[in-house]
């Protein structure tokens, strides 16, 4: 690895704890979230999952997971839609289908902030209804 990039981890380190680099379990911060009657815009292919926070290098990380699944890892989600598909590599089947990337960001958007407010709940919060 490079030393000035081992470097820059040991600074941030020391002045960011450790679970806001490396997330554990713990960090994580959830709301069940699950599909209106007659919603229109709604995103995913599931009819409903959980919304997942956490910090990931100091900065809020969001994700989806569907109820009806079988998957390993949660969908990332992001404003960044290049980002979101790289870190989602293979994940084809989580998204409902959409015309263009205008589409795409529009539905998600609501979504992706309501995950960034989780991060303001205390690590382990578990949100049941819609308060965010």
């Amino acid at each position: 690895m490079n030393g000035a990039l081992v470097a820059g981890l040991l600074m941030t380190a020391s002045a960011v704890p450790a679970g806001d680099i490396f997330p554990e379990a713990g960090d994580f911060r959830f709301q069940k979230i699950h599909r209106a009657a007659g919603e229109a815009e709604w995103p995913f292919s599931a009819k409903g999952g959980m919304l997942g926070c956490t910090k990931v290098l100091g900065n809020r990380a969001v994700y989806f997971i569907p109820d009806e699944t079988d998957m390993n890892r949660a969908f990332n989600l992001d404003m960044n839609v290049f980002a979101m598909s790289i870190v989602n590599l293979g994940m084809n089947d989580i998204l409902a289908p959409y015309d263009t990337v205008e589409q795409l960001v529009h539905r998600i958007a609501p979504f992706v902030t309501m995950g960034q407010r989780l991060c303001d709940q205390d690590p382990g919060t578990f949100v049941t209804g819609p308060e965010l």
